[in-house]
């Protein structure tokens, strides 16, 4: 009969992030940092509306309303 050989060692610590690309032979290449950009408020956001052109037209309408 074949026995099966079970390993059950535990993995080492996980790699550290790094604040750069690291590239080979050429250097490190700092990553940007986080930062918090404004948003539009699109709730209040005006509607369009418009005339479409071409075969979707004529197939699907000529109107549309972007809400």
């Amino acid at each position: 009969m074949a026995s099966v050989k079970i390993v059950t060692n535990t993995p080492g610590a996980a790699q550290k992030a790094q604040p750069y690309a690291d590239i080979k032979d050429q250097g490190r290449i700092p990553y940007k940092q986080m930062e918090d950009v404004a948003t539009p408020n699109t709730a209040k956001a005006k509607v369009t509306t418009g005339k479409k052109r071409g075969m979707g037209a004529a197939l699907r309408g000529s109107r549309f309303v972007n809400a």
